[in-house]
């Protein structure tokens, strides 16, 4: 009995920690929207997962897409308040891949920061909804760029800097605005890690130092899990009746440890490494590893992967890239180029497009419209920023496309959505038309009138 009891306090214990972890999001706003029915007609509709329409009408109902289809297919419920869409263009609203939204406020002011936590090399259990503020003033103003929804990531400071989470751009609470945590742990080869524990002097200073660490946390963490499957199979085995000693026939359960809790699922394949590699040395290593460990690998940034795309693409890696406006600033960076992307998808890879940023997010369309400038395809880029990074967050059962049953996230604007000069005229959020207000345009009406 003894035995039995210990078993149900550690699986208890184990078990709270995953429900902890887990949480999965509801649809911003789905008391407001849930008796909205809302038609936008004539409109020229990009599904995403499908073909343009050029006279469309797309219907939402209860928060969801209830019917996307030509004019003269759709009918539009009596009691819909019906947008006239004439000469506008409906996209799904946009996925940012990459972002500290709701980690840091004002960039200079060290207390609004909450993306780096660097005191150690090592800290996988570190998680992104811990500290991340759904009241933050850059929400609004990403959000009138067109982005619904991003993957809010933990800095890159540290070698394993903690668990991101992909969260809705409207909801005061967390439980309000979380689609998906975690959706990956973040690794970061290169200059902020090297530099960082460099100055300290400690490990890893060195790119060698890094690599070394990984796969020395990735053993150990095997091991860890081991030891878990053993107590579990011992706990969970009828006792041995010929046994004279009663006391060995008790489990006991292993220590825990956060950290290398955190990373079961990895190795598990239930969760990806979302490796931050510039250089295509980086990118190489985090392939190799990926190899060794069997485990899955996101590749964010990727400036050099336009290098050994074939070889990403032949493995099937993802690659959530960006910002395309990245110049070579510095020496990890000295092979950037504006056809990075292109180059990407031309080769088969699964591409996805970043900001890296919380104050520039606005800016994801036009980073999407650059790579058009340098050739990738217009509906490559839209997928880019959709569908795409749907797919690789998890979440395309949800989000991503205009089709009928997924979250009504979408937008209405006068032009093409990479274009500066087209307007944001509508903006749905889980079927929740959203003012189209930020601080910066309170403060232009504020003292525009003076």
């Amino acid at each position: 009995m003894r035995a039995m009891a210990r078993v149900g306090l550690a699986l208890a214990a184990v078990i709270g920690v995953a429900v902890a972890i887990w949480m999965p999001g509801v649809v911003a706003g789905a008391d407001e929207a849930a008796g909205v029915v809302v038609a936008v007609r004539g409109a020229r509709i990009h599904p995403v997962a499908g073909e343009p329409i050029d006279e469309g009408t797309v219907v939402i109902s209860g928060g969801r897409i209830a019917a996307v289809g030509p004019v003269d297919a759709v009918s539009v419920p009596p009691e819909a308040r019906v947008i006239d869409g004439r000469g506008k263009v409906v996209v799904p609203g946009l996925i940012d891949a990459g972002t500290s939204l709701g980690l840091v406020e004002i960039s200079g002011v060290a207390v609004t920061r909450d993306f780096n936590e660097s005191n150690e090399p090592v800290m996988p259990h570190l998680r992104v909804i811990d500290a991340f503020n759904p009241n933050s003033e850059l929400i609004p103003v990403a959000r009138l760029g067109g982005v619904t929804s991003a993957l809010s990531a933990p800095g890159e400071q540290g070698l394993i800097s903690g668990q991101s989470a992909l969260v809705r751009l409207h909801g005061d609470t967390l439980k309000k605005v979380l689609l998906r945590f975690p959706v990956g742990i973040h690794v970061n080869l290169g200059e902020p890690t090297k530099s960082h524990f460099g100055e300290r002097k400690t490990m890893p200073s060195t790119r060698m130092g890094m690599a070394a660490l990984l796969r020395e946390t990735l053993i150990k963490a095997a091991e860890y899990r081991d030891k878990w499957e053993r107590f579990e199979a011992k706990a969970n085995s009828p006792p041995d009746p010929d046994s004279g000693d009663k006391s060995k026939d008790e489990a006991v359960p292993p220590d825990r440890d956060l950290r290398w809790e955190a990373l079961a699922p990895v190795l598990r394949g239930e969760l990806p490494l979302i490796v931050r590699a510039h250089r295509v040395d980086d990118i190489g290593t985090a392939l190799r590893l990926a190899d060794e460990f069997e485990v899955k690998v996101v590749l964010r940034f990727a400036t050099e992967a336009w290098r050994v795309a074939d070889d990403i693409a032949r493995r099937g890696v993802p690659v959530i890239l960006g910002p395309v406006t990245t110049q070579p600033g510095s020496m990890e960076t000295v092979g950037a180029i504006y056809e990075n992307a292109a180059m990407l998808h031309a080769a088969g890879v699964k591409i996805a497009i970043q900001t890296a940023s919380a104050h520039n997010v606005r800016n994801l369309p036009y980073e999407a419209g650059l790579a058009v400038t340098y050739g990738l395809p217009w509906d490559a880029a839209l997928r880019a920023v959709t569908l795409g990074p749907a797919e690789i967050l998890g979440v395309a059962d949800r989000l991503g496309s205009l089709e009928v049953g997924k979250e009504a996230d979408l937008l209405v604007l006068s032009g093409d959505p990479f274009q500066p000069l087209s307007k944001l005229e509508h903006l749905f959020i889980g079927g929740e038309e959203i003012p189209l207000r930020s601080r910066q345009t309170e403060l232009y009406e504020r003292y525009r009138k003076r």
